[in-house]
């Protein structure tokens, strides 16, 4: 499955997106700052490459301030939003508590395994999105495994991300690599991928 060869140029509602401790994302969403918004258009392509069905589970990682994910409630999707900081979650809460049970919030650190386990069920998720985080987490090939672990069968990942390749050399610390596509896509027989406009961010779906 190739997916590495078109157009990026993340926009973002951020000055500096190099990675950072989660001491500067606590004190970012509690400011009420985050990630480019998601908007219509960006949910309307998701729903037609991935079709939603009422009813299925989603889990949205590295959620942020939330909209991501309560674009996916609004699909159909009974959506779970996880991030690592404590006041992103807070603020999910806080601004789409309308939306539960249909979408509910937890923090938990993607990258700790025990944490993972202790949380989410194997085999519990229709979908899972990673909406620009994947460039921000470490060890890739264990993200795969974990969200692998965790996808129901016939389940999709679809990681929203820009591309290395695409950005000047001082902005390729918040894309992901052809190097990293490998790792991540590789264990997947199925998948495609689409980018949301000229220049723009690239949405890489894979199906279990």
């Amino acid at each position: 499955m190739s997916v590495a060869g078109a157009t990026t140029g993340a926009t973002t509602e951020t000055d500096d997106m190099s990675p950072v401790p989660v001491a500067h994302w606590e004190e970012l969403f509690a400011q009420g700052r985050g990630f480019r918004r998601a908007d219509a258009r960006e949910l309307t392509l998701l729903a037609g490459h991935v079709r939603p069905v009422s009813g299925q589970r989603a889990l949205d990682v590295g959620c942020g301030l939330g909209g991501y994910a309560a674009g996916l409630a609004h699909l159909g999707y009974r959506t779970v939003a996880v991030d690592w900081a404590q006041s992103s979650v807070a603020a999910v809460r806080d601004r789409y508590s309308g939306l539960e049970p249909g979408l509910t919030a937890h923090c938990v650190d993607f990258e700790d395994d025990d944490a993972v386990q202790r949380a989410l069920a194997p085999g519990s998720f229709d979908l899972i999105t990673m909406r620009l985080v994947l460039a921000f987490m470490t060890d890739k090939a264990a993200v795969a495994q974990r969200v692998r672990r965790l996808l129901a069968p016939a389940g999709v990942w679809l990681v929203t991300t820009p591309l290395a390749q695409r950005l000047p050399a001082g902005r390729r610390s918040i894309a992901v690599t052809a190097e990293d596509l490998a790792v991540v896509t590789g264990p997947y027989g199925q998948g495609g991928w689409y980018d949301l406009e000229q220049q723009g961010l690239r949405c890489i779906i894979m199906r279990s």
